[in-house]
């Protein structure tokens, strides 16, 4: 049976890197500035793209540029690869030693090019270098965040090019000595350069998945998140909300509701202008998380309002936990900010008989509370 002509692999290579690289572009356009990396990955593909195109020429163009200039393309992006993940997880990149490494490995490419010619030589260099750069990706694939679908499939991927590599090595005996042995039509080479073709379309799918990813969860978090706090917003805490609600209808268990507003707040504003205010909203929001338990529910309801949410929480308890937020905040821990204080109100629902209607009738007694609290003065609980 004829087998395929190893250039077509290449070229096949060549033309899916391209459309990947394409559509990876338009995604670093038009995807927020915080998924990091999508342009070192389109780059990535161009180039080892364009290093099967040019070794697809090897006979028609000069060994300098169809072996010594593509293997360079072909493993400054791999590196790129490795870059545009650690971007995407936040990290800064770092460059050296690989570049270093790269660097030595195509001085031995053109000694065994051009010097004491070697293609095994070569060919051992080359997977080795590959072997080296796909299990560091795997495992940067592995640790990024979401760790859903898309980091798993580009996990299994990078581990492909692993087996791949450490396979080519194990068949390297094999392999002839002509000067254009990579263009042979025997089945080892033919799996070969057809894994690498599939495996470049296989990481730029990966890493598309792995980007829409996370869009989804930032897209998630905003739909439900208040944008200068990180708390809950209206709608999601009363769709948490309902589901503590009829929970405590079933168990009998208490749901405690604390309600909080800034102190004079509107006199920070005037004083110090809105900018400090914003910056004395996000303080409260972030010390008042940290003095919550898991299951709790902290949710900006808007300006200085927020409401807290405690399941499985008698009066007393809640009640301590208004009055730790109280002297939490009275404390200015920050002295960048100016002093500042907090009035709360906290309503507590249990047992079945002459207990408020529904989650929205519980937050109107809290309500109240918080008003007789800022009626009493200020700077305190009331339950």
């Amino acid at each position: 049976m004829e087998l395929v002509d190893p250039r077509t692999f290449l070229l096949v290579a060549n033309l899916l890197g391209m459309l990947c690289a394409l559509v990876l572009w338009v995604q670093a356009r038009s995807f927020p500035d915080d998924i990091a990396g999508l342009r070192d990955w389109a780059l990535a593909v161009v180039l080892i793209g364009c290093a099967s195109g040019l070794a697809s020429f090897r006979g028609v163009l000069h060994d300098g540029i169809a072996i010594v200039l593509a293997s360079g393309m072909l493993l400054f992006g791999q590196l790129l690869l490795i870059i545009g993940l650690q971007r995407f997880s936040g990290r800064q990149p770092v460059w050296r030693p690989t570049v270093d490494l790269i660097g030595a490995v195509l001085l031995l490419i053109v000694w065994l090019t051009f010097g004491a010619y070697n293609y095994p030589a070569r060919i051992f260099i080359m997977a080795l270098a590959h072997v080296g750069l796909f299990a560091y990706g795997a495992l940067l694939a592995w640790r990024v965040t979401p760790a859903g679908f898309g980091s798993r499939f580009l996990t299994v991927v990078f581990l492909l090019g692993v087996a791949v590599a450490a396979w080519r090595l194990a068949t390297l005996s094999l392999a002839t000595g002509a000067a254009d042995a990579v263009f042979d039509r025997n089945l080892i080479q033919q799996i070969y350069l057809g894994m690498f073709s599939l495996g470049v379309l296989g990481l730029s799918i990966g890493f598309i998945l792995l980007a829409n990813e996370r869009l989804r969860v930032e897209l998630e978090f905003m739909a439900t998140r208040d944008p200068m706090t990180g708390a809950f917003n209206r709608r999601a805490f009363f769709s948490q909300a309902a589901v503590e609600w009829a929970r405590r209808a079933r168990s009998d268990r208490p749901l405690a509701v604390i309600t909080a507003d800034i102190d004079f707040f509107k006199k920070v504003n005037d004083k110090y202008g809105h900018h400090t205010g914003d910056l004395v909203i996000k303080d409260f929001a972030r010390r008042a998380a940290q003095l919550l338990r898991l299951p709790d529910i902290l949710a900006r309801f808007g300006g200085e309002e927020f409401v807290i949410l405690l399941p499985d929480t008698g009066l007393a308890e809640a009640a301590s936990v208004a009055e730790r937020i109280r002297k939490e905040i009275e404390a200015r821990p920050d002295k960048k900010l100016p002093r500042y204080t907090v009035s709360l109100g906290v309503a507590v629902t249990q047992g079945k008989a002459g207990q408020p209607a529904d989650i929205e009738a519980l937050i109107a007694v809290a309500d109240a509370a918080l008003y007789r609290a800022k009626q009493g003065g200020r700077n305190r609980v009331v339950a």
